[in-house]
């Protein structure tokens, strides 16, 4: 995969490898590889409607704990490093990880939710 700084091509979204998860909390990975086929569309410039930086700021990928799914913090990293591509190589969006959570139980089953959980999913760091 292209070093971390530099913009993303299709090719290396393509072959992006995920660590896999089971026993423990992932994302699905139907949901994952069908938004990826959008990535992939957009920076290939085939897309109908090309993704924005707000379209990936946007994503929620529904989560899954006892069948497989993948790494959420292997998802969360390139979802990073796409949505600085797509917003020109520039510094990464802000994180919607300080915005208000909804109100309890607005969220579809299976969905993270983001209010707790950081931009993606992911537990804020330390």
């Amino acid at each position: 995969m292209t070093a971390p700084h530099e913009p993303l091509t299709a090719d290396a979204v393509l072959n992006a490898k995920f660590q896999a998860t089971k026993f423990r909390e992932g994302y699905d990975q139907d949901a994952v590889d069908d938004f990826l086929d959008r990535v992939v569309a957009t920076l290939r410039g085939d897309a109908a409607v090309p993704l924005t930086a707000a379209d990936i700021d946007a994503q929620r990928f529904p989560s899954t704990k006892f069948r497989e799914g993948y790494d959420v913090d292997d998802v969360d990293d390139l979802m990073d490093r796409v949505r600085t591509t797509l917003a020109g190589g520039g510094a990464p969006a802000p994180s919607a990880a300080g915005a208000a959570a909804p109100p309890a139980g607005t969220l579809p089953v299976g969905m993270v939710d983001v209010g707790r959980r950081g931009l993606f999913g992911r537990r804020p760091r330390g």
